[in-house]
């Protein structure tokens, strides 16, 4: 028999690390979630300058921190806007139907949300003026649907080029399952 455990005497883990490592794991983690936090910052404000490239003519910025603003601004505009389009998401949910159906209601509902936003990012940015801010929200609900798709698209190619031509779900790219048959929608 063997005597009982204690966690006391567990010696893996974050019990037996010294201080000295305790304190440099937590600067490498608070050291990387500041890098996401920027590059986050920065895909948003790569966002924001392509659309107030694309919609030049419809949208004036007094200076180059109106943009940093309209990055910052994008969180907050964002989570307001979810929180008028939640309803309809609940309810989306809530409806029985094919899954394909409320898959393009969900993705409609995102592109509801990216638009509403982008309107509350347009009127409550400061130095930032646009004319009919219904197109530069529109080509950023575009946009952001676009970069969906491209990343769906890569992780099922690389999800069928690491599992040897089988997608998520044990399905080849002819729908097949593993055993070869045709699989159910």
């Amino acid at each position: 028999m063997e005597p009982e455990k204690r966690p006391e005497d567990d010696t893996s883990g974050w019990a037996a690390l010294s201080p000295r490592q305790k304190a440099l794991s937590a600067a490498g983690l608070v050291g990387m979630g500041v890098g996401v936090v920027a590059l986050v910052l920065l895909a948003v404000l790569l966002g924001v300058l392509v659309v107030a490239v694309l919609a030049r003519p419809l949208v004036e910025v007094d200076s180059g921190t109106a943009l940093v603003w309209g990055a910052l601004l994008c969180l907050p505009c964002g989570l307001l806007a979810a929180l008028f389009v939640h309803p309809l998401r609940a309810a989306l949910r809530l409806l029985t139907g094919p899954a394909r159906v409320r898959a393009a209601g969900e993705e409609v509902l995102s592109g509801a949300t990216t638009f509403l936003a982008v309107l509350f990012v347009a009127s409550f940015t400061p130095g930032l003026r646009v004319r009919e801010p219904w197109a530069p929200a529109l080509l950023a609900a575009l946009l952001v649907a676009l970069a969906g798709h491209v990343v769906a698209y890569a992780d099922r190619r690389r999800a069928a080029r690491g599992g040897n031509g089988r997608g998520s779900g044990g399905q080849d790219a002819g729908g097949h399952d593993a055993g070869g048959q045709d699989s159910a929608p």
